[in-house]
């Protein structure tokens, strides 16, 4: 998102994520996509990767810290079908620390 919208404020708060996966840019790609029904391990944490996270308006409203900015969400509505992140559940439950390595099972 950030190689779409480069002015943009594309931080991860705007869009209010549980976890966020810190990994290297694959540019003209949204890697988590093709995730979707992964399995996939972070410390103790399973999960299943189940659906990618379609984005509403209110990614575009002004937020403590970001401006109004609407060419946040057409720029996914034009390259990820308004999506980005993706939503998983739960397979066995546990505590999620900063800085735990994701990995896929």
């Amino acid at each position: 998102l950030k190689a779409l919208h480069p002015e943009g404020a594309t931080d991860p708060r705007r869009f209010r994520p549980n976890i966020v996966v810190d990994m290297a840019a694959i540019e003209g790609s949204f890697p988590e996509t093709e995730w979707i029904g992964r399995k996939l391990a972070i410390g103790d944490l399973l999960l299943t990767i189940s659906e990618p996270c379609r984005r509403c308006g209110f990614t575009i409203i002004a937020q403590d810290g970001f401006d109004h900015d609407p060419a946040i969400l057409r720029n996914l509505v034009r390259h990820n079908a308004h999506n980005l992140g993706v939503y998983c559940t739960v397979d066995r439950p546990a505590r999620v620390e900063t800085g735990d390595a994701m990995r896929f099972l």
